[in-house]
């Protein structure tokens, strides 16, 4: 039976989603959109919303890791209390967008880290910390990502490779060695092209890092240390195509500061040497 903080329901249930049955993820996304009313509504009412059964309900909220609807109901409810009701700028327009964009980021801040587990982030660190050799990939929305979480590791003493080309990535992954680390990006956890990366890297023995948004996917169930964060309203099909990398972005900051620390004067000789050559390159 699973025991979570306050504000941490939601975000498990959303991440758990995509592995669920089909039936199981119509209650799933009822227990989603319905968080505020749910302590009203009866296992029959949320089987009538979801177009299941209640033998369907209890058999979700089992999957989910729950003893049965009546706790999820509760946790649920009491999450719906605390949770801070979200705030939005009276400004319309562009710049009331973009005003919005800010306060919702800051309304998810708690539930984007809801489920990263502080031993999974430490033990990737001492692993990265220690690899002979570290690979960064990403593909798609998270190409990007992979490419500037490479060049900070190298800045801060942690040399880090990142293949653009998936034939690349594959080949490089399969010249690992136990001693080395692998670190993916991938917002959905179930790109086939970096999955068949990850296959090369734990083929060769390497250590498999995974920064993903979702709990339950490919990725992160071939992970050593699997690294979930995410915005706590977008669904999985939003996840695969809303270009936020946000909360991926923030995890990247954290871990370069974790390894900065855990690599001592290491690191901060190689800072000192970067910003000896960033001022070189700077006007006047």
């Amino acid at each position: 039976m699973i025991v979570q903080a306050p504000g941490q329901i939601v975000a498990h249930i959303r991440s758990a989603q995509p592995a669920l049955l089909p039936a199981e993820q119509a209650v799933a996304t009822v227990f989603l959109q319905h968080t505020h009313q749910i302590v009203e509504l009866s296992s029959q009412q949320v089987a009538d919303l979801a177009g299941a059964s209640r033998a369907t309900v209890v058999r979700t909220c089992q999957s989910l890791g729950y003893s049965g609807y009546q706790q999820l109901r509760v946790l649920l409810a009491r999450d719906a209390g605390y949770a801070a009701a979200p705030t939005r700028s009276r400004d319309v327009g562009a710049a009331g967008m973009v005003a919005d964009t800010f306060v919702q980021v800051g309304n998810a801040v708690a539930s984007m880290a809801a489920l990263l587990d502080p031993a999974a982030v430490a033990g990737a660190v001492k692993a990265m910390a220690v690899a002979g050799r570290m690979l960064v990939v990403g593909n798609g929305l998270s190409a990007p990502l992979a490419q500037d979480m490479a060049a900070r590791l190298s800045a801060i003493g942690r040399p880090a490779e990142s293949a653009l080309d998936v034939i690349g990535q594959q080949i490089a992954a399969r010249l690992l060695t136990p001693s080395d680390v692998l670190l993916i990006i991938s917002g959905s956890g179930a790109n086939s092209s970096t999955l068949r990366v990850a296959k090369a890297a734990t083929d060769a023995g390497a250590t498999l890092v995974v920064i993903t948004a979702f709990a339950r996917s490919p990725l992160a169930a071939m992970a050593r240390f699997s690294l979930v964060v995410g915005m706590g309203e977008l669904s999985f099909r939003e996840e695969v195509t809303v270009t936020s990398r946000i909360p991926q972005t923030i995890l990247m900051e954290g871990l370069v500061a974790a390894l900065t620390e855990e690599l001592g004067e290491k690191a901060a000789a190689a800072k000192a040497l970067a910003l000896e050559i960033i001022s070189g390159n700077l006007d006047e």
